[in-house]
């Protein structure tokens, strides 16, 4: 109704001035209001997260070239050697946000590390958890905030297998990633 008014007005000033007669005045394209209400639905809607396939990897990011792969046993066990460093890490999923699929956590026999996609740039599997992944992205050594731990409580699935609850001190370790494969829990 409102874009209908504005023609109106429109075309009452159009009307009051003369336009040279080699000039034509061209009408406004009529506007559906139904249509107009659909766009901006549209819109607004959020896109649905990804899921996994049936069977296979269901790739995230930047795709992983094939070859070395480091056992998440392996970076754990001494992650302040690997700090700066880009790697392609595998581990069981044990959580992934639930909001926005921007981050999972790896473990393994209990340890934990974080998984954030670099700069938010893409999501990966929200029904992810259970399964198997591979990293490809650089270790960071990072100085927990209460404030961002309170939110990543509210989008975990699983708040015990924080990483940051587990730390000693003030420091963790977390995954940028750049491209992520997941694949569904075996059985």
């Amino acid at each position: 109704m409102h874009r209908f008014l504005v023609l109106f007005a429109l075309t009452v000033a159009c009307s009051q001035h003369t336009a040279p007669e080699t000039e034509p005045v061209a009408e406004a394209p009529a506007v559906e209001e139904a249509h107009v209400g659909e766009e901006a639905s549209e819109a607004q809607a959020k896109p649905a997260l990804p899921t996994l396939p049936a069977e296979g990897w269901g790739e995230y990011g930047e795709a992983i070239a094939e070859g070395d792969v480091l056992p998440l046993a392996t970076l754990l066990a001494a992650p302040q050697d690997y700090v700066d460093q880009t790697l392609v890490v595998e581990g069981k999923v044990t959580d992934v946000c639930q909001k926005a699929a921007c981050w999972l956590v790896l473990e393994h026999e209990g340890q934990t590390i974080r998984v954030l996609m670099k700069d938010h740039g893409f999501a990966v599997a929200v029904d992810g958890t259970g399964g198997i992944s591979q990293v490809y992205g650089t270790l960071k050594a990072v100085e927990i905030d209460p404030e961002f731990v309170e939110h990543l409580e509210s989008e975990s699935a699983n708040v015990e297998a924080m990483p940051e609850k587990q730390a000693q001190g003030n420091t963790t370790y977390q995954l940028e990633a750049v491209g992520v494969r997941m694949t569904r829990a075996a059985g």
